[in-house]
């Protein structure tokens, strides 16, 4: 009889092993969302580590951190979105590259509404919760 197995501590057991993998993931996503897609010390486009002195102004004020290079390219891409700029020493800076940056930009909108999504606010909201217990 030693060796009947407890069906109900066994349930419970499995149970509590999927709770807790369950709380890692949502950690996880949080953490991905967090520091690797709003990291303040890498360029949000290139992923190069920026470089800690501040800059000189630039011309646009962006909702990214970009290094010099992607700021020029953005500065660019801005200029000729809005008719400001037609030629550019930069060849390749062509229409393929102008639906990069365009979809690129479409991108980090559609990673902002995620994280203003009602599901998105409800799971840093329940991951705060088991931070505090």
């Amino acid at each position: 009889m030693a060796d009947i197995i407890e069906f109900g501590k066994k349930a419970e057991n499995l149970k509590s092993e999927r709770e807790i993998t369950f709380r890692q993931r949502k950690i996880e996503a949080l953490r991905k969302i967090f520091q690797c897609t709003r990291c303040m010390l890498r360029c949000s486009k290139c992923g190069s580590q920026l470089d800690t002195q501040p800059d000189e102004c630039t011309k646009f004020a962006t909702p990214y951190s970009f290094c010099k290079c992607c700021q020029e390219e953005y500065e660019e891409y801005r200029d000729r979105i809005g008719g400001n700029r037609t030629d550019t020493a930069c060849y390749w800076h062509n229409a393929v590259w102008m639906k990069t940056w365009e979809t690129w930009l479409d991108h980090q909108r559609a990673l902002d509404q995620y994280r203003q999504s009602k599901e998105f606010l409800q799971l840093l909201e329940e991951v705060e919760h088991l931070l505090r217990k």
